[in-house]
């Protein structure tokens, strides 16, 4: 099983590879945690729930906090929402501005 601290390399990785990610962070979720259970021999959700409570997957925040982080220093890897989104934004702060 891969170490926790490897979370920022793997969001990189995700991100990088597929880009689809960028903009879907359960579907980054679930593949972070896919890389992180590997072959391990899971029966049901239940033990999933077991190895989140013990530490041995990283948590949402974790992911998404990396998430955030890699797209602010690298703008390449930002999704297709992100424009839009700071378009909206600046739209409303213009609104609010009058």
């Amino acid at each position: 099983m891969k170490k926790l601290f490897s979370v920022i390399d793997d969001v990189e990785k995700f991100l990088t590879k597929y880009p689809p990610l960028r903009d879907d962070d359960e579907r980054l979720m679930a593949n972070i945690w896919m890389s992180h259970i590997g072959n391990l021999e899971i029966k049901n959700g239940k033990d999933i729930l077991h190895m989140l409570a013990k530490h041995q997957l990283p948590s949402y925040e974790s992911v998404s906090r990396c998430r955030r982080k890699i797209q602010q220093m690298n703008p390449e890897l930002r999704g297709e929402k992100w424009t839009e989104r700071q378009r909206r934004a600046k739209k409303i702060r213009k609104e609010i501005a009058k």
